[in-house]
């Protein structure tokens, strides 16, 4: 095990150690957060030098998900990563986490994937005595930074329970919203509505442009009546500068979209309207906006907006002959 830095010791019972796997956009500022509020934390990731900026805190990083269990031992260990993938290969992968986890260690899962996925890695680790909540969050980088996530859990009450006091140091809100797989459902039902709202802003904002309204004026007056909603207020200053620095990226917006359909699919749904959605953010990650923030499909809305302004029809002859519909009379 590669250790950057010793966690702090004093003469009172040590804190225990919380493991911390993923320290990408919303990781980072999440294992900050806990180490900020006084906990140790033990840390993985791929990449060594992402873990650096923890060191003044007391981070410490080891060199695979192995090495992170023996650290962690009985403690709570929380994943943030890409997809189902990864999450897949931390835990059960070679040097992966469950190879080395102790009986009653808790891993809480904040990545968001399928829920099926969350039910069956649960099993997996439960035949090791490995307990396992899925923890997805709702909200952006600054809003990790700040602590005001919402946090939707899945799993037993008692691990609920054990969990709470950490989760709470990440979010302003922590619901429980069932047993293995709710939390993660009910993410996707979040974000089904975050990027759907963002989609059809955008789309509003093509029409108030083709109207020649001004667009500051009009995202404000929309705010003001019965259009306001939390993404058009987050996402009104990218949508008048046209910048887009990721909070949320639109690559991982459209694989969410793509998990939506996956598993409405398997519950025999039809989302018809997620489906013109997950197009939208197609043809954004195709014009090259995948690492920019989801608010960049308004860049794809314009496009199309412009595109499909109807030519003119050319005018119509004079009627010539009957118009009582029996078409025109013979010679």
């Amino acid at each position: 095990m590669t250790a950057l830095s010793n966690a702090p010791t004093s003469s009172a019972e040590p804190v225990p150690a919380v493991g911390f796997a993923g320290l990408g956009r919303m990781g980072l500022p999440l294992a900050r957060r806990l180490l900020q509020s006084g906990i140790p934390v033990v840390v993985y990731n791929r990449t060594q030098s992402k873990a650096e900026s923890l060191v003044p805190a007391g981070g410490r990083w080891v060199a695979s998900p192995r090495d992170l269990a023996k650290s962690i031992g009985k403690g709570v260990t929380f994943l943030m990563l890409t997809d189902e993938k990864a999450v897949r290969t931390v835990l059960f992968g070679r040097g992966g986490f469950a190879r080395a986890a102790s009986e009653g260690a808790l891993v809480v899962d904040l990545s968001t994937i399928d829920p099926e996925e969350s039910r069956a890695n649960a099993a997996k680790l439960r035949e090791r005595g490995v307990h396992y909540l899925d923890a997805p969050v709702g909200g952006s980088v600054d809003a990790a930074t700040r602590g005001e996530l919402g946090l939707f859990i899945g799993g037993e009450a008692a691990d609920v329970s054990r969990a709470r006091p950490l989760l709470e140091r990440l979010g302003r809100r922590v619901d429980h919203m069932g047993p293995v797989g709710a939390g993660t459902s009910s993410k996707l039902v979040n974000n089904l509505l975050t990027v759907g709202i963002t989609a059809l802003s955008t789309e509003a904002l093509t029409l108030a442009d083709a109207f020649h309204l001004d667009r500051a004026q009009i995202l404000d007056v929309l705010q003001a009546g019965g259009g306001r909603s939390g993404m058009l207020e987050s996402k009104g200053p990218s949508f008048l500068a046209r910048q887009y620095p990721a909070q949320f990226t639109t690559a991982l917006a459209r694989k969410d979209l793509r998990l939506i359909e996956r598993a409405a699919s398997r519950e025999g749904r039809v989302l018809k309207m997620t489906r013109e959605v997950r197009k939208l953010y197609d043809e954004a990650i195709a014009q090259g906006h995948a690492d920019e923030d989801f608010a960049s499909v308004l860049e794809v809305a314009l496009v199309r907006g412009h595109a499909a302004t109807p030519k003119p029809l050319p005018a119509s002859p004079p009627p010539s002959g009957p118009t009582d519909g029996e078409g025109p009379t013979p010679n």
